[in-house]
């Protein structure tokens, strides 16, 4: 019984570390005038830059960054640019939105989304030690 009562805990707690999502993260490059980039993740934190800058005559002028439709400042603003975003999202389709023009050069940007527990397995994990601290201290009487 006491095996078995142990034996559950474990198999609970390592079900729970196996059930957590995965984190997304990618980049892109363009010098097209309006670029939109689209992904699915679970909830997390979303983190990204984008930027571009001028070298002489050449470059590419951003002219306004959305993500998920929230407008993001430009944090070098003149011929350099720099846009950073970060903020908690909710599981989804999210999208990053570039508005700008080329003069000759492209803009790069990137994204990540690291994810939290969700709470079932958050739940899962403290069922399991509770289960696990239990029998360790039947044992112990």
């Amino acid at each position: 019984m006491k095996r078995t009562a142990m034996l559950m805990g474990l198999v609970l707690a390592v079900a729970a570390t196996g059930a957590q999502a995965e984190d997304v993260d990618g980049s892109f490059v363009s010098s097209s005038s309006t670029y939109l980039t689209g992904f699915a993740s679970d909830a997390g934190l979303l983190t990204g830059s984008v930027m571009s800058s001028f070298t002489g005559k050449a470059g590419y002028d951003i002219f306004q960054v959305l993500v998920d439709g929230n407008s993001v400042p430009d944090l070098l603003p003149g011929y350099n640019d720099y846009y950073e975003f970060s903020a908690p999202v909710l599981a989804g389709f999210h999208t990053i939105a570039v508005f700008g023009k080329s003069y000759g050069g492209s803009f790069v940007g990137s994204y990540s989304v690291t994810t939290v527990p969700e709470p079932e397995s958050l739940a899962l994990a403290l069922a399991g030690a509770g289960i696990v601290a239990g029998v360790a201290r039947r044992r112990m009487r």
